[in-house]
């Protein structure tokens, strides 16, 4: 544990220094920048890190280029590795080794290219520029309009091959339906297809409607009482922690709701810390057995962030709207309300699981700022007013 603290506390203050700075920091030839517009331009000695809102890399990077955000836009040249995420990723770079992007949308542009290995993940995936060594590909559409010189793997819905692709090693791709593939593409004797299989719950609801009297009413009913039962759940757990941790609850709430960029990149980092235990774990003997600790913990912190997260912004948008809940029953209240909404946003393709993953991350970096480094909430963000009998509570306390 002493371990994982230490990790936690090298991270979180890393961000919250990149976050509280006012340009692009340079440390031992890397460079560092974070904030709502993350810009980093010139020729960086060694690698390049931007996270942000808004994150671009545009310059002569020496090593690796790093950049995370809502909008991701990469140019210039990036001499080693090139990794971004974000919700749209734009990369017109000219990577010298491997790039690895994801997000909901991945686009290389006919102005970039790559001389190793990439592999892009994400809703829509778009390859207009060369890729000289390998390509692998996960989305929900792919299109592929340029050279990729090694072997390609492709997993999607819908596969479009444009006017310029060619591919010069094998081609795996797994699809719904085997799909025509052009002789300029590539030879049909280097090509293997592997069907996706429908999701069979479409098939069931089909037939539930045809027999609604018999299946549809009690599925329907089954559906709707798991829902009740997990809203219950997660109202009894907030209620929990208002009650016998108030004053957390009200740190926690100030740091996502005073400064929810810097939790939002706090988040992040500790998202990627926490998943990153599991295999860590599983590496080396002695972590085996911690597994399903390091899983039970992932679980927890998940549902933690997610309820603080959706506490945050229910709250934010009820007092926009004037309804300022005072008491514990009022902000329940409101919570519920928050989460039913969040819960029926999921219905919503794509756009829905990226608001309750941001949520998500709002509510795990203000925890995790709360953790690092003894750091008292207090003094990163000013406390929310609390009434005079709390105040004399504390105070006999």
């Amino acid at each position: 544990m002493t371990a994982i603290r230490t990790a936690f506390c090298a991270v979180f203050l890393a961000a919250v220094a990149l976050t509280q700075a006012a340009a692009a920091d340079v440390v031992g030839g890397d460079v560092f920048d974070a904030g709502a517009d993350a810009i980093i331009t010139g020729s960086p000695a060694r690698d390049a890190f931007a996270a942000g809102f808004s994150a671009t890399l545009d310059g002569t990077i020496a090593g690796d280029g790093h950049a995370a955000g809502f909008d991701v836009d990469l140019g210039g040249s990036v001499g080693a590795d090139l990794y971004a995420a974000g919700a749209s990723v734009s990369v017109a770079s000219s990577v010298g080794e491997d790039l690895t992007a994801s997000g909901f949308s991945v686009r290389l542009r006919a102005s970039g290219s790559v001389e190793g290995n990439a592999r892009l993940m994400g809703g829509s995936v778009r390859v207009d520029g060369p890729v000289g060594g390998s390509l692998m590909a996960t989305g929900g559409t792919i299109a592929l309009n340029a050279p990729v010189g090694g072997d390609v793997r492709m997993t999607a819905g819908d596969i479009d091959f444009g006017d310029d692709a060619r591919i010069g090693g094998t081609l795996v791709y797994a699809a719904p339906e085997e799909i025509d593939i052009p002789e300029s593409v590539i030879a049909a004797d280097r090509v293997r297809y592997v069907q996706i299989a429908s999701f069979e719950g479409f098939d069931g609801l089909r037939d539930m409607m045809e027999d609604r009297q018999r299946m549809f009413w009690p599925s329907f009913f089954a559906i709707a009482g798991a829902f009740v039962v997990t809203l219950a759940f997660l109202i009894v757990v907030a209620a929990v922690f208002m009650a016998f941790l108030p004053r957390r609850v009200d740190q926690a709430f100030g740091l996502a709701n005073g400064k929810p960029g810097l939790s939002l990149l706090a988040g992040f980092l500790a998202m990627a810390l926490l998943f990153g235990l599991v295999p860590v774990s599983a590496m080396t003997l002695i972590g085996v057995p911690f597994v399903p600790i390091v899983v039970l913990l992932i679980a927890t912190s998940w549902i933690s962030a997610y309820l603080l997260g959706a506490y945050t912004v229910s709250m934010r948008l009820a007092g926009a709207f004037g309804a300022h809940a005072q008491t514990n029953i009022a902000k329940l209240v409101v919570l519920a309300i928050g989460l039913i909404v969040l819960a029926f946003l999921n219905f919503v393709p794509f756009i829905g699981w990226l608001i309750n993953i941001i949520i998500v991350l709002l509510g795990l970096g203000a925890i995790a700022l709360m953790m690092v480094g003894r750091v008292d909430g207090s003094a990163l963000v000013a406390m929310p007013p609390r009434d005079d009998t709390s105040a004399a509570m504390q105070r006999v306390s």
